[in-house]
C-alpha cells in the first residue's frame, strides 16, 4: 500500500493489510488463475478488494453508530467493540488496536472542509492548478453549478476516513467529483471486471468508456507510482497529471481493464 499515508482512512487500510491479513497466502490463488493471463493483476485486485471492503464496513459501520451515540460516548465504544468481537474474526489481542484505528477513521469521516481551508485551497488552485486533476478540463471558479465548476476533491474519500486536510485535497471539476471519482477509495472499487471490449475496439468506443473506469485506470497508475517512489497519493497524481485518451496497451490481446491505459507512459516511466 501507499507508504506516505496522510489520512486516518489510509492508515486503517494499512493496518488491515499489515496486521489483520498479513498472513493471508494470496499466492494460493495462482493455481486457479494460471490460465487467465492476468494472474498477477487479479491477485492484486482480490487482495485490495478484501482490504477496502473491510475498511468500508468498519468506517461506515462506525459512522452509522454515530447516528445514535456521540463518538465520545462510552456507548459508542461499547457498540463498536461489540461489532468487532461478534461479527469479525479479529484475534482478541488485536481488538483494541483495531478499535483505535477505526475510531480515528470514523472521526475523520465526520470532518468537513473548514471555510478557511476552502478559501486557501481555492486561491492555490487559481494560481497553481487551474484544471481538474483527473480529466484536465479548465475549472470554472465562478459557477460552481457548472460541470466544470471548481470543487475540493478528497483524494481518499471522507466516507472511508479521509481527513479534510490540504494533503488530502486536489482541485476537480464537479463532473469528475460527483460522477467519476465518487466515493471510490481505490481503483478496485468500480466494477472493472465488467470492462471487456474485445479485440481492437475503435478509438471512439474507447473514449466512450464510463468515467468511473477512466478514474480506476488513472488511480491504478498513481498508486503504483506512490508505492514505487514512496510518494503520497496527492503527489503521485500531481506528477502524472490529468488522464489522456484511453488506449490499448497490447493490441494483440483482448481490450479489458488490465489491457488499457490513459496516462502519458513516457512521462510516468521517467519519473
Amino acid at each position: 500500500m501507499i507508504a506516505e499515508c496522510v489520512t486516518d482512512g489510509e492508515r486503517l487500510y494499512q493496518f488491515i493489510e499489515h496486521r489483520l491479513i498479513s498472513k493471508a497466502k494470496w499466492n494460493v490463488l495462482e493455481t486457479g488463475l494460471q490460465y487467465t493471463g492476468r494472474k498477477t493483476e487479479l491477485i492484486d485486485f482480490f487482495h485490495q478488494l478484501t482490504i477496502v471492503n473491510l475498511a468500508g464496513r468498519l468506517v461506515i459501520g462506525g459512522a452509522s453508530i454515530l447516528e445514535r451515540f456521540n463518538i465520545d460516548d462510552p456507548q459508542f465504544e461499547h457498540e463498536l467493540l461489540t461489532f468487532l468481537r461478534d461479527n469479525l474474526e479479529i484475534p482478541p489481542h488485536l481488538i483494541n488496536e483495531t478499535y483505535r484505528f477505526v475510531y480515528r477513521a470514523v472521526k475523520a469521516s465526520q470532518e468537513s472542509i473548514s471555510d478557511s481551508l476552502r478559501r486557501r485551497f481555492k486561491r492555490w488552485a487559481k494560481n497553481k492548478h487551474t484544471h481538474c486533476y483527473l480529466c484536465g478540463v479548465i475549472l470554472d471558479f465562478d459557477d460552481t453549478n457548472s460541470y466544470r465548476g471548481f470543487t475540493c476533491e478528497h483524494i481518499w474519500p471522507r466516507s472511508y476516513g479521509g481527513n479534510s486536510i490540504e494533503e488530502n485535497l486536489l482541485p476537480a471539476c464537479k463532473s469528475c467529483n460527483s460522477n467519476k471519482k465518487g466515493n471510490f477509495a481505490t481503483w478496485v472499487m468500480p466494477a472493472i471486471q465488467s470492462l471487456i471490449m474485445g479485440f481492437n475496439p475503435t478509438s471512439q468506443r474507447l473514449q466512450e468508456i464510463d468515467g468511473c473506469y477512466k478514474f480506476a485506470l488513472h488511480y491504478k497508475i498513481a498508486q503504483q507510482l506512490a508505492i514505487q517512489k514512496r510518494f503520497s497519493l496527492k503527489y503521485a497524481f500531481l506528477k502524472i497529471g490529468a488522464w489522456t485518451e484511453v488506449r490499448i496497451s497490447h493490441p494483440d490481446d483482448v481490450a479489458d481493464f488490465f489491457n488499457l491505459e490513459n496516462y502519458e507512459s513516457h512521462s510516468y516511466l521517467h519519473l
